[in-house]
């Protein structure tokens, strides 16, 4: 396999942008639907699937948490954001068929992202 980016790297890239200061220290349950969004909006560009109501749920977990969540995102519209991460998905890493398994921040607050190849599937099975 050719060398790629770090996923880790990647998805700080493309989380950094739904936020509406970038710069900014996010709180964590802001920086935690950021990956989630990534998350879904990446593996959904490689036909994988997630579904809203799954994403819907996690991030009314983030919301319970801090009422405020959607004032540190450039939207409140999570279904547009996402669809938005996809097409900068497909524009910048269109040959990255890696899908992502998990994803998350670690105890020393680092990006972590586990993937896997796609499985080869056998036409004549």
């Amino acid at each position: 396999m050719e060398n790629k980016a770090k996923m880790s790297d990647i998805f700080k890239e493309m989380a950094l942008t739904l936020f509406r200061v970038p710069k900014a220290i996010p709180s964590s349950e802001a920086a935690h639907a950021t990956l989630l969004l990534t998350h879904v909006a990446w593996n959904r560009a490689l036909g994988e699937t997630f579904t809203d109501v799954e994403c819907r749920r996690i991030l009314r977990t983030f919301e319970k948490s801090r009422p405020a969540l959607w004032a540190e995102l450039r939207s409140g519209d999570w279904k547009s954001m996402i669809n938005d991460l996809i097409e900068y998905k497909k524009e910048r890493y269109p040959d990255d068929k890696r899908i992502v398994v998990v994803c998350g921040i670690n105890p020393k607050k680092n990006i972590h992202v586990e993937w896997h190849y796609p499985v080869a599937r056998d036409v004549n099975a």
